[in-house]
């Protein structure tokens, strides 16, 4: 029998009356976030921010047996720790972040650095800082390197050696090509396993650590992937989906390097996860989901292999590949006692014998134990938000309906305590394509279901999730049928009793926000009001001024999703319809955001002003798409609530925010 202990509750449902949470607890980043467990088990390590600096972060490395801190890696002024990850039993390498200029939002900078456990013998192994003096010496160990790197695996391939792909920095439009490199923990010097056979390829090393596989977008007709048999050896087409009529995505190889785990695409139903034969390349299916996609895949205690897979049906679950492994076995006896929620092993000792569970669910944002094999005790650690009682969350609950032209969609609602119908909160998702909502604890609708408000997250046709074929049915569709399925989804919610018909409002960021607004546009009289935050409100605009233009494969992206007729992206703009408006507007945006650039806010706030049309504001010059800063995080929130509130609120809402205000500090 497997027991839990410590101090982390059990989510449940609990409809017992409290005040509205602080705004500040629902964006508050968690204390915790990525816990690990070392190689030899001695240590644990997790991120952990600065509560007065949110420009930085930590590393805290904590004794496994005693919890004592053993070490504090502070990051860099302006430079936040992006990941990190254990490569040797005492020797973490960390991923970097700093801020740039005036934008507030930290962005990835493609370097490596290296301590030790105890803080000691700390390196920059790689990137445009590199090949100074490192900590404690005046010898110059790595060298400068105007490029950017990443793992391609986490485990490394002999003694103080990982591997790395890099690609150089370059004003090309095509990009760079991908180096393999074996690179040294300890000095930073790297030896080169050759190139990728096309620009911006991703890599994938077998166990004895030879990258043999690349795949690289075939301008989004399906992944191209090459194969070889060692470094020495040249690249061979393994497949060319335009030519084979399959269409995969590589993702590891077996046990024995003799198969490859990928994720096949089926057309209408679901991908599904098949291993294929290297030696006669035949498939054979793994896991397809009854109408979602796989989700994660979970490495086994020697990393050799996968024991899991995370499923999207509605409630995450786990899918076992081999029901009798020591893995299966013990997660199924550990879940148990984790009942309504996601339990898994998400980082091991190299022997097994200890590992780090992640609990989970619609209601908790996350607990850590730290597993022991021998006594079956999961001890308790870490919670990523303790402030958050998951007792007062409430449950996302699956749902799915079809829309006018028969097409099935899937999304989630989460409705507040009390009686319906609800106010409700439509939330659609950015992105669009690819991205998906799934179930899981999200801050912003238990924010508005807090407050009384139900909250309903649809992914339309366009989103990721539900196979190929339902990605391709948004293309060109922006303002047509993904915004149809939208309004099919909030007619849903009023016919089943949910939604208060006359009490709607429409909310999202980036594309979501686009939706918000063609959505007033489109529905004067369904929505009394709309919110878009970094929204995109002139297509045109997108494919002139954006950061995802500036690329041969962005501007293939932009092309292919939105079309290039001028008129007609002109007609599918917000911008083009508000004179058909109603609803009052809330828009919110950073004066720096390169992915939906400012100019949308300017332009539509233009023909706003010019149909004398009332609408609010919140612009922060310095931000980017979506705000970084916390405070920056919380005016918006605050400004966001109080302009829902104001719309489709009730008079208890208003009661209890004065209460909640009275009672601040």
């Amino acid at each position: 029998m497997i027991t839990h202990e410590g101090a982390a509750a059990d989510a449940a449902p609990n409809t017992a009356a409290h005040g509205p949470i602080p705004i500040g607890n629902f964006i508050r980043q968690p204390d915790f976030s990525k816990v690990t467990i070392s190689p030899d088990g001695r240590y644990l390590a997790a991120l952990v921010p600065l509560p007065d600096n949110p420009y930085g972060n930590l590393i805290g490395i904590v004794d496994a047996k005693t919890a004592k801190i053993v070490h504090v890696l502070r990051s860099a002024s302006n430079t936040l720790i992006a990941d990190y990850f254990w490569a040797s039993d005492d020797r973490i390498v960390a991923t970097l972040a700093t801020q740039r200029g005036g934008l507030d939002t930290p962005l990835p900078t493609g370097e490596l650095f290296a301590t030790n456990a105890d803080g000691s013998d700390q390196v920059d192994l790689f990137g445009y800082r590199a090949g100074g003096p490192q900590t404690g010496t005046l010898i110059h160990t790595t060298e400068k390197r105007n490029a950017y790197a990443e793992p391609i695996s986490r485990y490394p391939i002999d003694k103080n050696k990982i591997l790395i792909a890099v690609n150089d920095f370059t004003h090309e439009r095509a990009g760079s090509f991908t180096e393999a490199e074996i690179l040294d923990i300890r000095n930073g010097r790297a030896v080169s396993q050759g190139n990728s056979p096309v620009p911006n390829a991703k890599l994938i090393a077998d166990h004895a650590g030879q990258v043999r596989v690349a795949y690289a977008d075939n301008q989004f007709k399906g992944d191209m992937v090459w194969l070889r048999a060692s470094p020495s050896d040249a690249w061979t087409v393994l497949n060319d989906p335009g030519k084979s009529g399959v269409e995969f995505a590589p993702i590891g190889f077996n046990r024995d390097n003799s198969k490859l785990y990928v994720r096949m695409a089926h057309g209408d139903r679901p991908d599904a996860i098949e291993l294929m034969d290297l030696a006669n390349h035949t498939f054979t299916k793994v896991y397809q989901g009854q109408f979602a996609d796989p989700g994660e895949l979970l490495p086994t205690a020697d990393g050799l292999d996968y024991y899991a897979i995370i499923t999207n049906d509605g409630e995450q679950k786990l899918f076992y590949l081999n029901e009798n492994s020591p893995e299966a076995q013990l997660s199924k006896a550990l879940a148990a006692n984790f009942p309504g929620q996601l339990a898994y092993f998400s980082s091991f000792t190299r022997d097994g014998k200890r590992a780090i569970v992640r609990v989970v669910s619609d209601r908790n944002p996350g607990d850590y134990y730290l597993f022991d094999l021998d006594t079956r005790n999961a001890r308790y650690v870490f919670s990523a938000m303790p402030w958050i009682d998951a007792h007062q969350m409430r449950p996302m609950q699956p749902i799915e309906l079809t829309t006018r032209d028969g097409l099935l969609l899937h999304g989630f609602l989460t409705v507040p305590a009390g009686n319906k119908p609800f106010p409700l909160i439509v939330l659609p998702h950015g992105g669009p394509h690819w991205i998906f909502d799934t179930w899981g604890f999200n801050s912003e609708t238990q924010m508005f279901a807090d407050r009384g408000y139900a909250v309903l997250q649809i992914n339309y046709r366009g989103s990721g999730g539900y196979g190929v074929n339902f990605v391709s049915r948004g293309f060109r569709q922006w303002g047509l049928s993904m915004q149809d399925d939208l309004t099919d989804a909030t007619e849903w919610a009023i016919h089943q009793g949910y939604a208060d018909a006359q009490r709607i409002c429409i909310y999202g960021a980036s594309y979501g926000g686009y939706a918000a607004i063609e959505g007033a546009v489109r529905e004067p009289d369904l929505y009394k009001c709309a919110v878009g935050y970094s929204g995109v409100y002139d297509l045109r605009v997108q494919l002139s001024n954006s950061d995802t233009e500036q690329t041969d494969k962005g501007d293939a992206y932009l092309k292919l999703a939105l079309g290039y007729d001028q008129d007609d992206l002109l007609r599918r703009s917000p911008l083009s319809g508000v004179n058909r408006i109603k609803a009052d507007l809330l828009l919110i945006h950073g004066g720096e955001d390169p992915r939906a650039p400012f100019k949308n806010f300017k332009e539509l706030t233009k023909a706003l002003d010019q149909d004398n049309k009332h609408y609010e504001t919140l612009v922060e010059p310095d931000e980017g798409h979506g705000f970084f800063l916390p405070q920056h995080r919380e005016e918006a929130y605050e400004k966001i609530v109080s302009f829902i509130d104001s719309h489709i609120g009730s008079s208890d809402m208003a009661s209890d925010k004065q209460t909640q205000a009275k009672a601040s500090p």
